[in-house]
C-alpha cells in the first residue's frame, strides 16, 4: 500500500469526512478503520487508510446499528443508560430519518455554498413544520499550523492545543466556522425555492463575524494523526458521549476545563480520544438570523459552554492526548 497521500486528497478527504462529523457529531465520534492489529501491540495505520476509510463512515451506519446497544456515559465516565445508533446521547428521543433523494439534494445545495455565507436548506412536511434539513455556517478555510495559531490568538472562548508532538508535519486541514455575533448586520441574499427545498441565504457583514468552532485535521510523518473538534454550546451536556464495545472512559483533569474524560479503545483500529467541556466566563452573545421561515431574527441568542473533542490515531500512548493542553506536565 501507498501511504503516501498529496496535499489535494488529504484536504478533499478530511472535508468530507469533518462535513460529515458536522452533521451528526455523535455518529462521526465512531470512525472505522480497516486495518486491524494482533496482540496488545497497536498496528500503525497510514494516513491514507484513515482518510479513506472515514469516507465511508456514513455508509457503515447501517452496520454499525446490528451490533447493539452502545454504553451512554456521564462526566464521571459512569454508563448511565444504553441507547441505539440512532439516538444522540442527552436525549431519549430517536432521531428522525429522511428519505436518501431529500438528504442527497441538500447536501449537494449545500456543498455549492461559497465559504463566505452562512445557507439553510430545507424540506417540509405537510403540515408545514421542517421533515429535514441542513445547515452551512460561513467559514474560513485553515491555510496551514501558523496561519490557525496567528488567527485563534487572542479568542479566549476557543481553546486550542498549546503543543503538538515532535515531528513534521505533513499536513493539516480545516475550517473555522463563523456566526453573527448580537446587534451585527448582515444581508439575506436570497430567499428560494428549488423544486420542493427551500432555502435561505447571508452574508454576514466582516465586522459582525464571530468564530464560534473549527475543525482541524494535523497528520505526522510518523503515521500519527489528529482530529480536534471545538463547538460552542448554549447548555451543559450531562451525556458527553456514546461507548462503543472494547472502549473505556476515565475521568481526567485538564486545567481550565469543567469536564474531561480520556477515551481508551482496546481495538487498534479505532482511535483514542479526549472529550471535554468547560463553562465560558463571558457567554458570546449571538444574533439568531431568520434561517427558515418560520424562525425570526432575534439578539437573544447566547452560547455558555465550549464543547472540544479530539481522536488520536496510532498512537503510542494515549496518555499525548493529555499533554496537548497541558503542555510540560507529566501523566
Amino acid at each position: 500500500m501507498n501511504d503516501k497521500i498529496n496535499a489535494n486528497e488529504f484536504r478533499e478527504s478530511l472535508d468530507r469526512h469533518l462535513s460529515d462529523m458536522k452533521a451528526d457529531p455523535w455518529l462521526a465520534q465512531r470512525i472505522i478503520a480497516s486495518e486491524r492489529g494482533e496482540g496488545k501491540v497497536k498496528k500503525k495505520l497510514s494516513v491514507s487508510v484513515i482518510l479513506v476509510v472515514s469516507l465511508l463512515l456514513v455508509l457503515t451506519t447501517a452496520a454499525l446499528a446490528v451490533t447493539g446497544l452502545y454504553q451512554v456515559i456521564n462526566w464521571k465516565g459512569d454508563v448511565t443508560r444504553t441507547a441505539e445508533l440512532t439516538q444522540a446521547p442527552d436525549s431519549d428521543a430517536v432521531q428522525s430519518g429522511a428519505e436518501d433523494w431529500r438528504t442527497d439534494s441538500l447536501h449537494s445545495f449545500i456543498s455549492e455554498i461559497p465559504n463566505e455565507e452562512t445557507a439553510f436548506a430545507w424540506y417540509n412536511n405537510d403540515d408545514g413544520s421542517i421533515k429535514c434539513s441542513e445547515l452551512h455556517q460561513k467559514q474560513i478555510p485553515v491555510s496551514s499550523l501558523e496561519w490557525f495559531a496567528e488567527y485563534m490568538h487572542g479568542i479566549e472562548h476557543l481553546i486550542t492545543p498549546v503543543t503538538l508532538p515532535e515531528g513534521k508535519v505533513t499536513n493539516c486541514y480545516g475550517k473555522v466556522f463563523m456566526e453573527c455575533k448580537a446587534y451585527g448586520k448582515y444581508d439575506q441574499i436570497k430567499n428560494g425555492q428549488s423544486g420542493s427545498m427551500c432555502y435561505n441565504r447571508f452574508l454576514i457583514d466582516e465586522s459582525s463575524a464571530v468564530a464560534t468552532g473549527y475543525d482541524l485535521g494535523i497528520a505526522f510523518e510518523d503515521g500519527t494523526f489528529f482530529i480536534f473538534r471545538s463547538e460552542l454550546r448554549d447548555r451543559a451536556y450531562e451525556e458527553p458521549l456514546m461507548l462503543r464495545e472494547g472502549e473505556s472512559a476515565r475521568e481526567i483533569t485538564i486545567e481550565g476545563m469543567s469536564d474531561a474524560l480520556l477515551i481508551l479503545a482496546e481495538d487498534p483500529a479505532y482511535p483514542d480520544g479526549l472529550i471535554m467541556q468547560r463553562r465560558l466566563s463571558h457567554p458570546v452573545r449571538l444574533k439568531q438570523l431568520p434561517l427558515n421561515n418560520n424562525l425570526e431574527e432575534s439578539d437573544d441568542r447566547s452560547y455558555q459552554y465550549e464543547y472540544m473533542t479530539v481522536w488520536g490515531y496510532n498512537l503510542d500512548n494515549p496518555e499525548i492526548l493529555l499533554k496537548l493542553f497541558s503542555a510540560g506536565k507529566e501523566y
